[in-house]
């Protein structure tokens, strides 16, 4: 896939999960759909209230609980994108990145490192090994599973873990984890590079989520050939009226 194509199935995803439609994105004034359990939405809890705010950087689309909206649009509609994005009830905001196609490159591993693959059958047997929460969900009923993972190994240690879910039919999220002795050495960014791509040969995209705060994982999908792609709210609170 080409890189406008990879965005436009993005879209296509967020405004499902948003009860939108991928134009919503591309329109300059921000719009307000109610909350929606649409078919193939991503399963992401959504707390209480119910409330998601996602921009690929022009217009945002607000999907909250039918009680909530009449009082967003009252107090947020007239916003532009950068007032919108400061208001003080957003808790958490996460950034996330999708690959280019003509930038997504085989990173090289670090010397003494040996890789092991794992698929959906034989996922479970990377489950004994702890502290790898952002590359496995350790749950094979979960309603985002794990489909596949690669593991890094020094000798006979367990040094990194990249791993994906599949989070809907197209997008499959890849997730790192690296220990602190091994950090800074390369080793992330070449397990997110080596999996991304085994993520496309499957025929699916693979996208990479973090924290606005977390500047050395920004720059891991940066470094690996992903860009920032879309910005989305996952926290709020909200001060009674």
């Amino acid at each position: 896939m080409k890189r406008h194509e990879i965005l436009r199935e993005a879209k296509k995803q967020l405004a499902v999960d948003l009860n939108g439609a991928p134009a919503d994105f591309d329109h300059p004034e921000t719009q307000f759909r109610p909350i929606a359990d649409l078919p193939g939405r991503r399963p992401f809890h959504r707390g209480e209230p119910a409330f998601e705010m996602a921009t690929f950087g022009r217009g945002s689309v607000i999907s909250a609980s039918s009680d909530l909206l009449p009082r967003l649009r009252r107090e947020l509609a007239k916003l532009d994108r950068d007032a919108l994005w400061s208001q003080p009830f957003l808790r958490s905001i996460g950034h996330y990145f999708l690959p280019d196609p003509d930038a997504l490159r085989k990173l090289p591993f670090p010397p003494g490192i040996r890789l092991e693959w794992a698929g959906v059958e034989n996922m479970a047997e990377l489950y004994r090994f702890e502290g790898f929460s952002n590359a496995l969900g350790y749950d094979l009923a979960a309603p985002r599973p794990d489909v596949l993972a690669v593991s890094a190994w020094e000798g006979e240690r367990l040094v990194g873990m990249a791993g994906a879910s599949a989070d809907c039919n197209m997008l499959w999220q890849v997730g790192v984890d690296v220990l602190p002795d091994w950090r800074g050495k390369g080793l992330g960014s070449a397990m997110v590079s080596a999996l991304s791509l085994a993520v496309l040969e499957n025929g699916k995209i693979p996208y990479y989520g973090t924290s606005s705060s977390n500047l050395a994982s920004q720059r891991t999908a940066c470094r690996v050939g992903f860009y920032p792609a879309w910005v989305c709210s996952y926290g709020v609170v909200f001060l009674e009226k």
